[in-house]
């Protein structure tokens, strides 16, 4: 299932990834995260600076948790793609490279997790959006328990993309 949040109180901006780990019930400590594509307001220790077009982070959930309990950082955009334990994709030669800075499929109806042996996907766009994209129906039913105000991505997707001329 694939969820949109944009406008909420409870998250005052976009990605507070602490914010939607509270939302998951701390259940993202069950993954091995990649992190691709990612840009914040500040590099923390555990998630430096990486230069270049291509930018992959491995860590495990507990690493990620310590990182982001321990530093108030935004994801302005980033692909947090989350593996099961024991499933670790090529970081070598990383295809698909999960993107959300210029992903149109983001904005269409029927989005997919980017990475075929990924479990989940956050997305941080732009600063102005979270998207949760989850084979786990547990993990959507929190996030929309924890924020009422979030949407299903593909309706959301439907209603808004431009129709054709």
């Amino acid at each position: 299932m694939n969820t949109l949040l944009k406008a909420s109180a409870r998250m005052p901006h976009h990605t507070d990834l602490h914010r939607v780990f509270a939302a998951l019930d701390d259940r993202q400590r069950e993954f091995d995260w990649l992190l691709t594509d990612f840009e914040l307001s500040f590099h923390p220790p555990g998630l430096p600076y990486l230069a270049g077009p291509e930018r992959v982070l491995w860590l495990s959930g507990e690493r990620l948790s310590a990182i982001v309990g321990a530093h108030v950082v935004q994801f302005i955009w980033a692909v947090l793609s989350g593996f099961r334990p024991g499933v670790e994709p090529d970081l070598a030669r990383l295809d698909p490279y999960p993107f959300a800075d210029g992903n149109d499929a983001l904005r269409q109806p029927g989005v997919q997790i980017q990475h075929p042996l990924a479990a989940v996907e956050i997305v941080c766009y732009d600063s102005s959006a979270t998207l949760l994209l989850s084979r786990d129906d547990d993990l959507t039913r929190r996030f929309r328990a924890h924020f009422p105000e979030a949407v299903d991505l593909d309706g959301y997707n439907r209603r808004t993309r431009p129709s054709p001329r």
